[in-house]
């Protein structure tokens, strides 16, 4: 079970960092930075220059500044196959712009900033190198959710070998929303104290890993629904999973292969269907012992249970594609007439050169919901290790580097999420959707968890993962029962998420 887990972490760090790749642009996935010197700090002299040039992200002048003139910082991005060409699966455009970033700061604080090539396990190699005492590099682009387990919980070591960003606040600030992403820093922050930065999105970035339902428009027109009546359920908030169950009901055909909808990868359908039915996965308790907060299961609420309830209902309607793949493979072929997924996969359907139009529209509202949400699970989260040469100083580069090519309210910003949103969808209403959904979104923890850590059922090793991917079929039939299989491995389960994340020691 153990190997099975470490190749879920090997396949999520792929799927979903190819899925995100679009997302490298100008937001920080295209910052690097290497080690700093230890010194004392100096007054800032970023000054005017700094809110003048546009490759340089506007600094408070309050600030103390820790970089010293003459460093060499070293910075981890898992893209980099040639240091001396780190942008190179960028386009040309987001090339450009990233080479004259990198050379702004080097002359602008008189530093060197060299990329760190990629290993074959980075999301391992770079944390016991620290650990060790010796790291490799001082900024580190951990890729997605899925390391931040490793990294943060190395050897079972809490906290052990990274900084915590926000003791080191009279160089660096990560709390403007208007740079970096509060909400999901909300689940990169441990014991009061924010270890993971994670830059805002830029654009249609903003929204790209955000779940919706995309449904096939020819498909849901053939059982009598136009897309401009699924429109007007959305915005009558009429749009719910008495609407979903319907339709998915009648525009299955199974004599065609045809579902009304799909579990999807990861189970991406309970995904969506939990927070719209005002549940979640994982939340925050209070642990008794340490007096520090941490995310335990909370996927047995009773709201949950219901979204459960439903699940099993569609399932026995066989509306329901049990299926671990995906999602697109299946929607593009046109053997489903809906998906809960990421926005960024529509992205992905136009890219091909034959798709089916698609609509996009929120996840429907649960019976205990009173507005749409769209859960987010997926964001870019940047640290710094511990015992570089200047600790403060590669703190302060990473909240500048690392921060989005423009200010989230910016004319610029919105500029892009327009230009980008019409690229990749196939009508105006989907537009105006995504427009919506920053207002309705919500961060969730869930994905640095999914894989480890690993806890026993009292017969094998499982993860968090197992519990939405291998019982759906047991679920279905009556088999076994959600409630059951959760009251019976929550203690294991939440012990060993609290071993993960509690500081007991420093």
């Amino acid at each position: 079970m153990k190997k099975g887990i470490k190749l879920l972490i090997c396949a999520l760090c792929l799927v979903f960092c190819l899925g995100m790749l679009a997302g490298c642009n100008g937001n920080g996935d295209d910052a690097t930075a290497t080690p700093a010197p230890t010194g004392g700090a100096t007054s800032n002299p970023t000054g005017t220059n700094q809110a003048q040039n546009p490759y340089l992200r506007p600094r408070d002048e309050s600030l103390q500044n820790a970089i010293k003139e003459g460093e060499t910082y070293r910075f981890f991005v898992y893209t980099t196959n040639d240091a001396n060409n780190p942008f190179e699966s960028m386009d040309d455009e987001n090339r450009e712009y990233s080479m004259n970033r990198k050379n702004a700061y080097e002359q602008h604080y008189g530093i060197t900033i060299e990329y760190v090539v990629t290993t074959g396990s980075w999301y391992v190699d770079f944390a016991a190198a620290a650990f060790a005492g010796t790291p490799t590099t001082d900024l580190y682009h951990a890729g997605g959710p899925f390391s931040m387990y490793t990294n943060y919980n190395y050897q079972g070591n809490p906290g052990s070998v990274l900084e915590p960003l926000s003791q080191y606040s009279q160089y660096a600030n990560f709390t403007d929303g208007e740079w970096f992403d509060q909400e999901s820093q909300q689940v990169t922050t441990y014991g009061g104290q924010l270890y993971f930065c994670v830059p805002n999105g830029v654009g249609i970035d903003s929204v790209s890993s955000n779940l919706v339902v995309i449904f096939n428009k020819q498909i849901l027109e053939a059982a009598g629904y136009e897309d401009t009546e699924i429109y007007d359920m959305w915005r009558n908030k009429e749009w719910n999973w008495d609407k979903l169950r319907e339709i998915a009901q009648n525009t299955t055909d199974l004599d065609n292969e045809i579902y009304g909808i799909t579990t999807g990868e990861n189970n991406a359908l309970m995904w969506g269907l939990l927070p719209s039915n005002n549940a979640a996965i994982l939340s925050q308790t209070e642990d008794a012992e340490s007096g520090q907060s941490y995310w335990a299961f909370s996927g047995n609420t009773d709201n949950a249970l219901e979204a459960w309830d439903f699940f099993i209902q569609m399932g026995k309607d066989n509306t329901v594609l049990l299926s671990n793949a995906t999602e697109v493979t299946a929607f593009r072929s046109g053997s489903l007439a809906m998906m809960v997924t990421y926005v960024n996969r529509a992205d992905t359907l136009t890219n091909y050169r034959q798709y089916p139009e698609f609509g996009i529209v929120p996840v429907p509202m649960g019976p205990k919901a009173d507005d749409y949400v769209s859960t987010n699970n997926w964001f870019t989260p940047l640290c710094v290790f511990k015992n570089t040469a200047n600790p403060a100083g590669s703190v302060q580069l990473l909240s500048e580097y690392v921060a989005p090519r423009y200010a989230k309210s910016s004319e610029e910003a919105s500029a892009m999420f327009e230009a980008s949103a019409v690229s990749m969808v196939c009508d105006d209403e989907s537009i105006e959707v995504l427009r919506t959904i920053p207002d309705i979104s919500i961060t969730e923890p869930y994905i640095i968890y999914w894989s480890t850590p690993s806890f026993s059922d009292g017969n094998a090793d499982m993860a968090l993962c197992n519990l939405y991917t291998d019982h759906n079929a047991n679920f279905i039939s009556g088999a076994e029962t959600p409630a059951v299989l959760f009251e019976s491995i929550e203690g294991a389960l939440n012990n060993a998420l609290k071993d993960a994340q509690i500081i007991f020691s420093n």
